[in-house]
């Protein structure tokens, strides 16, 4: 017998916004239900035990509805409770973002999905590296199968496994070597993730940080910022160039990199909120191309972020 949680929610939050807004909400073990408009993947518990949990959001009332596969303990509803509250950053204060950008206001836009830990959010990011979503998709999916039984993979689990053989079960290429060198360097205590979750940090210090950890380049670290909800700066790729050529009618440079100067002068004006109004900006591109994302399923809609589909 399952047990049944509530949480409350601020003010005028939307579930549906709140996920389909970031593709880590396509990721395996995530599971967005556009019929029923609710979440579904599983959560850790006490000694990190899977505890399948769905999330929906009654019509017109600020408030979740967790739906738990197995019965809770007392001790472990915390547990739950703080994973949601990561995964739809339920404690941070966008009243500014609202002001300088009203159009994000109006659509409920600014709780960019994320995962219900920041080593998730991590591994997240170095699958969504120099390779295609497709493949994005694939790994992920594999790492939750293969190694984490059905739940994404704690430290732990991936520190047991040797890189080559990671590599060959899923498909995670170069990865391998970086993914098992930061779940071991967290399992064993030589990194502490708590760290950058502390209030007291500010952005350059994390950056900075990230930046020291192996396999995390400008790109990760500039993403984990977001992630970790330091919004001041921009993670540009090359889904960045392309979209920043189309929006303004430019031809693509041959080094485009030369556009960084550029993708940035554009943004401050929304400072420090300058990846989410770049983020607002991509969104509304793909949702014009693809339907709403509130409409979205992983295997279907996947496939649609691909060079030959975005040009």
């Amino acid at each position: 017998m399952g047990s049944t949680l509530t949480l409350p929610t601020p003010r005028g939050f939307d579930l549906a916004r709140a996920v389909c807004s970031y593709g880590y909400f396509l990721l395996a073990p995530n599971l967005w239900d556009p019929a029923g408009q609710t979440l579904s993947r599983p959560l850790r518990g006490r000694g990190d035990r899977l505890i399948p949990v769905t999330i929906r959001q009654p019509a017109g009332r600020q408030v979740l509805v967790l739906r738990c596969g197995v019965r809770v303990e007392r001790d472990e509803r915390g547990l739950i409770h703080a994973q949601v509250r990561r995964m739809l950053r339920l404690d941070e204060d966008l009243s500014g973002w609202f002001r300088i950008h009203p159009r994000a206001r109006r659509r409920k836009f600014g709780r960019l999905f994320r995962s219900p830990t920041l080593f998730e959010d991590m591994i997240k990011t170095i699958t969504g590296c120099n390779v295609t979503w497709r493949n994005t998709m694939r790994m992920n999916e594999l790492l939750c199968q293969v190694v984490g039984q059905g739940g994404f993979p704690t430290p732990k689990q991936l520190a047991a496994w040797r890189p080559d053989r990671l590599k060959r079960a899923t498909k995670v290429g170069y990865r391998a070597q970086r993914i098992v060198r930061l779940a071991r360097d967290v399992a064993q205590g030589r990194l502490d993730l708590a760290w950058f979750e502390a209030p007291e940090r500010d952005s350059q210090e994390v950056y900075q940080a990230l930046r020291r950890i192996h396999g995390i380049g400008d790109y990760a670290a500039s993403n984990l910022c977001q992630l970790l909800g330091f919004y001041d700066r921009l993670a540009i790729d090359t889904e960045t160039y392309r979209h920043f050529c189309l929006q303004h009618n430019l031809p693509r440079p041959k080094s485009p990199s030369r556009l960084h100067a550029r993708i940035e002068a554009h943004y401050r004006r929304f400072a420090p909120y300058d990846f989410l109004a770049y983020w607002f900006d991509l969104w509304q591109d793909y949702e014009q191309r693809f339907g709403d994302a509130r409409q979205w399923l992983a295997h279907r809609d996947g496939a649609n972020f691909t060079a030959s589909r975005l040009r």
